[in-house]
């Protein structure tokens, strides 16, 4: 009995996410379709730049980036993608739940307090926006891909295990998440609505450097790669790194692995300080 319970919860859940992704394709997929070709130029100028730099830099830069700096700037912009997402995602889909506005019988309410009338959890809303999100962030890693290999003569390792590769993304996108569920909890926690968050503050500037995107972890201060060790990040985007460029096998990254899996404990940390939050916001009654 209640194993038939779950199973017809899980697909009452399903059905709300499926109505959530709806919503979600009539409001982005028009805006996506229009801004893809911008998102190209983009990616294919900010790229160009970079190669240019490291021109202008000489001989020494290359060498310094192990031969190759287009292949391990992309490959890190590539990975940083999802990793962007899992820091922004629950934060802005919490933010949808108050700012959105819904009209129901001539009236206005925010997404939250009509999630609550109908008896839907705002939990399965944030992750229905999570996985969409997701999905847009996947067109971007792709647009990564196509134009370094187009443009820049990116390639991969023919040894590169994929199932390994998507075994550290998911791990890596996971970790993140961690970090993005408790940043997302400080929306009612620490009234973060008012504008920055810290913790995604703090992270999102920190990344881009120590977590070796844009520079070799070898070239960095002592204490800035020890910052960069605390970071998901660091271990995913070199684990990949390792896998697509050097065709490295599982003993080569299992210690990348080792530290996102033990980062996981986040996940949980995270989901209860939301679940918190939001019920904090339930009890005080906030008018937003």
């Amino acid at each position: 009995m209640r194993i038939e319970s779950l199973v017809e919860r899980v697909r009452i859940n399903l059905s709300y996410m499926a109505t959530f992704y709806y919503q979600q394709i009539s409001m982005i997929a028009v805006w996506w379709l229009w801004n893809i070709p911008f998102q190209l130029f983009e990616i294919l100028f900010s790229l160009l730049l970079f190669k240019l730099l490291t021109q202008a830099l000489g001989a020494g830069a290359a060498t310094l980036y192990g031969g190759d700096f287009m292949a391990f700037l992309i490959s890190g912009l590539m990975v940083n993608t999802y990793l962007d997402c899992s820091l922004d995602v629950y934060r802005d889909a919490v933010g949808s739940l108050y700012l959105g506005r819904m009209g129901v019988g001539g009236l206005l309410l925010s997404m939250a307090d009509y999630l609550r009338l109908a008896g839907i959890s705002p939990l399965v809303y944030i992750f229905a926006i999570a996985s969409w999100y997701y999905l847009m962030h996947t067109v971007m890693f792709a647009l990564y891909y196509i134009i370094g290999v187009t443009f820049f003569g990116f390639q991969i390792s023919p040894h590169t295990d994929l199932g390994l590769v998507a075994l550290t993304l998911v791990l890596g996108i996971l970790a993140t998440s961690g970090l993005g569920l408790v940043s997302a909890s400080m929306y009612w926690l620490a009234s973060s609505y008012r504008g920055v968050e810290p913790i995604r503050w703090l992270i999102r500037v920190m990344a881009p450097v120590v977590a070796g995107i844009y520079v070799p972890r070898d070239a960095l201060p002592r204490e800035l790669a020890m910052l960069g060790n605390l970071l998901p990040h660091t271990y995913t985007i070199d684990a990949v790194r390792k896998l697509l460029l050097a065709g490295a096998g599982l003993n080569d990254i299992i210690g990348d692995l080792r530290v996102l899996a033990m980062q996981l404990i986040l996940i949980p940390v995270g989901l209860l300080l939301l679940k918190y939050s939001l019920e904090l916001e339930r009890r005080r009654a906030t008018i937003y």
